[in-house]
Parts: structure tokens; C-alpha cells; sequence
């Protein structure tokens, strides 16, 4: 191989150990062990199969690094000018900001955070599922209520 920067497709994935994520990676026939560049706070463990852009540093294949890494098949389509979408390809759990400053979450499973404390700013905020609080609620203002409220002191009514 001439070319110092070229395409290549994950042979196998990171086992993530060690100070640097390495895979075995295949291009033009060859297959080498090459780095992956993780920049600014962004970390991805690149799946079997991913489009990755390989880079050698000196034209040594001993030092591969890779920049990428998702399989062409499993390209988020349908972006409209200034999204950004952050996708985990192996489950299907996405985040989604459009230009227009909304933000879409979608999960598979849990989403736990964790903090000191959340703060939220909204004009409404709509919760379409059964909620379950462990802990004490602290109410200001006014309670518009449907159904039953039950609490330490038993079942309420409007």
C-alpha cells in the first residue's frame, strides 16, 4: 500500500482494553491492527463491518489509526440541513438535535441520570407514562388533578 490515508472495513472489534482502543482491520486485501482516534470526549467502539478511513502516520502500517466506523447499511438517512444524530447502531438507541433546537431521545432499556440536581425550564412538561418518585415532593402553586391520588394518608379524590 502507497496511499498513506485510505478506506477499510472492520475485521473485529475493540475488546477496549489497555490505554488504546485497537481492531483488526482489512483494506486493499491486507489486514493490520490499527488504533482508534477517540477526539474531544466522543468514544465509539466500531462494529464488524464499519467503513472506517485508515491513516498511517509516516507510512508505517505499524502505527494505523482510524477515524469512523460504521457499516454503509447502517447510515442515519434522512437528515435535513444542520441535524446532528448520534446513533448506537448494535441496539438502535439515538439522539437527535435539529436545527429548529428540538431534541429527540429514543431508547431501548433505561436511561439513568445521575446528578446533584436536574433543573428543568419549560412552559409544560408532559409525561406519557405511569411515573413512580421514591422521595419527598415539594409543591408551589396550583394542583390540577384526575383521577385518584394516593399517598402516605391513603386514597384522594378531586
Amino acid at each position: 500500500m502507497n496511499a498513506t490515508i485510505f478506506w477499510g472495513e472492520v475485521l473485529k472489534p475493540s475488546n477496549d482494553k489497555g490505554p488504546y482502543k485497537g481492531l483488526r482491520v482489512q483494506a486493499d486485501e491486507h489486514e493490520f491492527n490499527a488504533q482508534v482516534i477517540e477526539s474531544g470526549g466522543y468514544h465509539q467502539s466500531p462494529m464488524t463491518g464499519s467503513q472506517v478511513l485508515v491513516l498511517l502516520p509516516d507510512n508505517d502500517m505499524g502505527k494505523a489509526v482510524i477515524i469512523g466506523g460504521q457499516a454503509p447499511a447502517d447510515r442515519v438517512d434522512g437528515q435535513t440541513e444542520g441535524m446532528v444524530t448520534i446513533k448506537n447502531h448494535k441496539n438502535g438507541q439515538s439522539i437527535s438535535m435539529d436545527a429548529s433546537g428540538n431534541i429527540n431521545i429514543n431508547l431501548v432499556g433505561t436511561c439513568s441520570i445521575k446528578a446533584d440536581q436536574i433543573a428543568m425550564d419549560a412552559s409544560k412538561v408532559v409525561v406519557n407514562a405511569d411515573m413512580e418518585i421514591n422521595g419527598d415532593i415539594t409543591h408551589k402553586g396550583n394542583n390540577n388533578q384526575s383521577g385518584i391520588h394516593v399517598d402516605s394518608n391513603g386514597p384522594h379524590t378531586v
